[in-house]
């Protein structure tokens, strides 16, 4: 692969992992969005699920996107092409999977089933 390949390849892995982080900041928390926003079952149960789910899954997207770049410039550098791709797209499936795995574990630690906050945790923490 030449390098203008490669480059390109690890400029896509980057927007990949900071479009989503962004746009995880931007979302109104007010209420359900249908279009942009932590979508699941659990966040869609009430408004505050909703305003948690958002703001908590992109405090940790953007700590993935961190340690996603992070990665990146090593892969970049130190890692023969190929390797450094299969570690990129590696990374990326992990971080989106840890962001999901956390931020349903904190709904259901913190809400109801019918979305109401349980006693002891502000909803918005």
């Amino acid at each position: 692969m030449n390098t203008g390949m490669l480059i390109g390849v690890h400029v896509m892995f980057a927007f990949s992992s900071i479009l989503p982080a962004v746009l995880m900041r931007l979302v109104d928390t007010e209420e359900p969005n249908k279009l942009l926003g932590y979508r699941t079952k659990w966040s869609f149960k009430s408004k505050e699920t909703w305003a948690f789910a958002n703001k908590y899954s992109a405090k940790l997207m953007a700590y993935s996107t961190i340690v996603s770049l992070t990665f990146q410039v090593f892969a970049f550098f130190m890692l023969p092409n190929e390797t450094g791709i299969l570690l990129m797209a590696g990374v990326l499936t992990l971080g989106i999977t840890v962001v999901l795995a956390a931020t349903e574990i904190q709904l259901r630690k913190r809400f109801n089933k019918d979305g109401s906050p349980k006693p002891g945790f502000d909803p918005i923490d």
